[in-house]
Formats: C-alpha cells, structure tokens, sequence
C-alpha cells in the first residue's frame, strides 16, 4: 500500500462475552478479534452520587432538550462550503443512543426514531445525506459530516434493527464511493492532510461488518493506502517510527508562546485520535495487528508527550508539546471535543487489552477536565479548560445554537455509563466506584448484581455487594488506581493480600448472595512538580486534581506558597467543612508550612461560574522548595 510497511495479519481468536456476542448479533462478518472486556447490556448500570447528579442533567439538560429540526436544517438546505454543521445531527445522535440504553427512557427512543425519519427525507436520489450544495461535495469537513451521519445510522440500526436506516445508510456510503476512490477525487486532497476524511474509516468498517459487502472495507484499505503518498498523514509509519505526534506535521517556526504553538500547524488532535478509533475496530474485524500495534503505540507516546494533569491536551486543538509547557499560559487549551476522543481512544485500548492503564485515563480525564467542561446546569460546555484563568461558555459555530464541544461531550458523558462496570468471559469488572448498580452476565446465563456504597474520590472506602442468581465461581475485577499506593481488600471482612497499584485485583471464588467486598483506595493528597518545570507544583487527591479558585482565595490565586509536604510528596489536606461552591464536589483545607491552610477545590468545581469571579489555577509557583521528591 504505497509503500507502508505491512505485517501479516493476525488470526487469533479470543474468547467473546455474552454481551459482545448479544450486540454483534446484526453482524453479517464474526470479529476476527474480540473484546477482552465488554460492555454492559443495555440499562445494566445505574450511577448515582455527584458523578450520576451530572450525567442527569447531562441527558435531561442537553440531549433530551435538543432541538432535532434545528440540527437537520442544513441537510435540507445543503449551503454549506467550509461549515462543519453536519457532524451536530450525528454527533447528538450518537449521544441520545448512548442515553437511551443507559435509561430506557421510551420519549428519548422516539425522539431518536423521529430524528432519523426526518434526516432520511432529506436524502437524495443519487443516496448523499450532507449539508453541501451539488457542486461542492467533498470540500472541507463534508466527508467529515458524512461519518457522523453514519454513525448515527449505525446506531440507530443497533438499538432498533431497522431496515430502513440501513438501506439509507448504505446508499449514502455508496455515493461517497461514487465520488472519491481510485480515478475519482482524493480525499487525501481534504484540509489536515486528509485527517478528517480519513476518519471515516471507522463507520465504513462497521457498516462492512454489518452488510458483509467487501467494496466498504476496500475503501478502508483504500484511505489507508493514501496515508504515505504525497501530502498524506503517513500515520503508521510515524507512528511505527516513533515521531512524537507534535512534530508530525508542519508547524510555525520559531515557537514563541502556547497560544501560537498551533497556529498553522496541522498537527489536528482530534482528527487523529478519531483515525486510529477507526484503525482499532479494522483490527477487531481483520485480525492485523498492525492495526493494534500502532493506536496503541500512539496512545503511549500522547500519554507521554501530551496529556497534562488534568487528563486532556492540545491548544487551539492541535497537538503543542503540552505535557512540557502545562505552566505556561493556555487561552485555548484542553478543547473539550480533544477530551471525549482521548476518552473514546482509551475506550478501545481497553476493551481490547484489559489494561488498566487506560481505565485510569479515563477517569482522569472525566472527573476533571469533562466535567470541568460541562456547565453547572447540564445545558452548555465550554469549548476549552484551561488550566489558569477563566472556564468560558463556548461559542456557537456556524450560525447554530450549537459548537463541536456542546455536541461532543455528552459523548464523554454517556461513554462513562458504559465503561463504569463491564463484562469479561469469566465475571464483571468493575472500573469505576461510586453509588453504583450493575448487572452483568455470567458465562452461566445467569445475572450477578454488584452494588457499590461509597462516596468516592470523596471518601476513601467503597463497600460492594456480590449478589449471583444462584451461587457460582467467577471472577471479579476491581480496578486498583495507579495512584493508590497503599490500598487494601477484605471479602466479608476477611483480609485479602495487598493488591498492586496499576492493577485488577482479581477475585475468585464462589460467590453468593450477601457476599461483600470492602475496598479502601488510598485517598492522601499530593504534591507534583510540573514536567519541564519543577518550580511549579499542583496537588492531587486520588484522581482528582486540586484548583485554585478566587471564591475560596480572593485575589490572591497567583501568589506563591509553601505547602507543607513530606518526603514523599504526601500532603495532611483535609476535607474541609461548612466550605462549599456550586455544584461542587470537594474543598480542601491543605496545610502551608506557616501552619496556616489553603482552601483548593477539585478542578471540575473551579471557575465553574465562567465569569471573573471565580478565576483559578492549577500549578502553583512555590514561596520556598518543598520536601517533595
């Protein structure tokens, strides 16, 4: 394929799950690979607590409320030239399909209906659903537009097996395969190198595994071939070179501040990460490992270059060396749209490996820089979070009472409910801990509940309930963070050995009804010099970053400060009382070595009025050095 380097393809077979066999079952072509982990059947989980409060008005708020003809205007205008108004019908549908399993709200699975019906009438004979005029297809984010719209078909088809949808769905692929391939236009030709037309791939080889019809995955493997000719992506082969993502593609020359380190440059982050979600389910369904060699080697190098403390990177939306330069000033860091993708990125590794390293990113990514996006009320996010300065409302784009972010982090929201706890071939896996229900299938046919009491990142211990049908041997799964350092186990008060940070504790045995496990997290606060700039320091309390906030520090968030830290970085913070902000989740007292305290919130509460008056800030410049290793 022009010169890319090729592996020969895999042809493991794992175990499949219950679940992932139940949501293949419309597949016409069997995963070559299956998920290691998987998710939940549709209404298994309830979250409850402060993280359940925000997904709430997340779904109530924001995409219940949606204004479905709003978002179908353009594809009945079709006026577009460098618009992207076509990726808010498939972006917000995608997130109402989540909502929907997640609930079974029976108004939500109509509304959903209802907005498919109306998008298929704006379809035309020659089968293109778009929002650009004839003449202008394939100009800017027009490819990009048509993979939403057929995710959102996909998605409608998995939840109500509907025909119809699929007919459309296929009829729209098979126009763009019309328009673009070999002798016809490039989409290489497309802005960002072909990033954003590249994406495409993921949906076409879900609909491939869907029909079975081989000209799908020919595209596919078409795209990719493109990747190393002239003014292509080349992403394996950078990848498989190990070029850090920030120096993949031009960029301005010199660098002078953070705010113009993306200027030009087409280093585009979400773009990216969406290819190599696409790349990840092309391994699923043929079995080359190259496929699954290099998103998860691009993970590790964003992980390691990128992502900052609160779980998220970029600046302007573009790739920026930012792990290094997290101090320095950011108006346009941490785009909220760059947040789900990680997310969704992490999602896919996974399920696919079972690592927990990924779990971690993602929920460190969601307890501060997604939550710290979405407003207070449900209604609104902001298109970027910062880590100094102020949180601001995101702008409309395009003429519509929408932006990318508002659309894009639902996504994030609903992925949450499906990541919390999931299946593997032998027992659930519980993830996320909180006030939490679940219930997963056993290999047995069988349901196990699992129910969680805690108050967690508040708290430090989460009680779980182990309740099987019938008693059964199985496994079950907890995620041990890899900040718990020192964090302990006992089943029905029985202490169990010390389970390694970065791990599953893997428990197995017979369980029954009233069994219970007791899990307590190591929640000590800590400090952290900034990478690239040690004289700068932040606090974390489990996976929560700490902030700033002019409420709580009036005038005086940029001030210099002791905190009092031991050797190894642990700092006495303590929850503090009768403090508290809107919507917020915890305030600290943390100690300073005048023996006077610090008030800091978590970082999804700071500046979470958008305004002035509740400016923040997440690393610190120190009054003297700290014992901090």
């Amino acid at each position: 394929m022009g010169g890319m380097k090729t592996h020969a393809a895999s042809s493991v077979i794992l175990l499949s799950t219950v679940a992932t066999l139940a949501a293949l079952a419309g597949d016409k072509i069997p995963l070559r690979v299956s998920d290691t982990f998987s998710p939940p059947p549709p209404g298994a989980v309830k979250i409850g607590g402060h993280l359940g409060d925000m997904l709430n008005l997340c779904i109530s708020n924001r995409i219940a409320a949606q204004d479905v003809p709003h978002i179908i205007a353009p594809f009945r205008e079709r006026k577009d030239n460098w618009e992207w108004r076509a990726e808010f019908w498939g972006k917000w549908i995608t997130s109402a399909e989540w909502a929907e399993r997640y609930t079974g709200d029976a108004a939500l699975r109509a509304k959903v209906g209802g907005a498919v019906k109306d998008l298929l009438a704006t379809q035309t004979p020659d089968g293109y659903i778009g929002a650009h005029p004839d003449g202008g297809h394939l100009k800017n984010w027009d490819i990009w537009g048509r993979k939403y719209t057929l995710l959102g078909l996909l998605g409608w088809d998995d939840l109500a097996n509907d025909a119809t949808a699929m007919s459309a769905a296929a009829r729209h692929a098979d126009f763009l395969l019309s328009e673009v391939g070999p002798g016809k236009a490039s989409p290489i030709k497309d802005m960002w190198n072909g990033l954003a037309a590249s994406s495409i791939i993921e949906p076409m080889t879900l609909l491939y595994r869907r029909t079975g019809e081989q000209r799908y995955l020919d595209y596919v493997n078409y795209v990719i071939g493109l990747w190393p000719t002239t003014n292509g992506p080349d992403l394996l082969n950078k990848v498989e070179r190990g070029v850090p993502v920030f120096d993949m593609f031009p960029k301005p020359k010199p660098v002078a501040e953070m705010k113009n380190y993306g200027d030009g440059g087409k280093s585009k982050s979400y773009e990216m990460m969406s290819c190599f979600e696409g790349l990840c389910e092309l391994y699923r369904t043929t079995g080359n490992t190259e496929y699954f060699d290099a998103p998860k080697k691009l993970f590790a190098g964003i992980r390691e270059t990128e992502i900052t403390i609160i779980g998220s990177g970029s600046d302007w939306e573009r790739w920026c060396d930012g792990k290094r330069r997290q101090t320095e000033p950011w108006k346009m860091g941490m785009e909220t749209c760059v947040t789900v993708t990680w997310m969704k990125l992490a999602n896919q590794l996974h399920r696919l490996t079972g690592d927990p390293m990924y779990a971690d990113e993602i929920e460190r990514a969601a307890y501060n820089a997604l939550l710290g996006a979405q407003g207070v009320d449900g209604t609104w996010w902001c298109h970027h979070s910062p880590l100094a300065g102020v949180k601001e409302r995101a702008p409309e784009h395009c003429g519509m009472h929408q932006n990318c972010c508002v659309a894009s982090g639902p996504r994030g929201m609903m992925l949450l409910s499906q990541i919390a706890v999931m299946s593997s071939k032998d027992g659930p896996v519980v993830n996320f801990y909180g006030d939490i229900t679940a219930d997963i299938p056993l290999q047995s046919g069988e349901n196990v509940r699992i129910g969680q009491k805690s108050d967690y990142p508040v708290g430090d211990t989460v009680l779980v309930t182990i309740a099987p049908a019938k008693p059964e041997i199985f496994t079950v799964r907890m995620r041990i963070p890899e900040w718990s350092r020192e964090s302990s186990i006992t089943i029905n008060n029985e202490k169990q050995p010390s389970p390694r940070p970065g791990s599953y504790a893997e428990l197995r045995r017979e369980w029954k009804a009233g069994d219970s496990v007791t899990l307590k997290l190591d929640m000590r606060a800590r400090l952290v010099r900034a990478p690239g700039n040690p004289n700068f320091v932040a606090i974390t309390r489990g996976p929560l970053v700490l902030a700033r906030d002019k409420r709580l520090d009036a005038g005086g968030i940029d001030s210099a400060v002791a905190i009092k830290a031991n050797a190894d970085g642990i700092v006495d913070a303590k929850l503090s009382s009768g403090t508290s902000l809107p919507n917020n989740w915890l305030v600290c007292d943390v100690p300073l070595a005048d023996g006077t305290n610090l008030k800091m919130c978590d970082f999804s509460t700071a500046g979470n009025t958008w305004g002035d008056d509740s400016k923040y800030r997440v690393w610190m410049p120190p009054a003297q050095p700290t014992t901090a290793k």
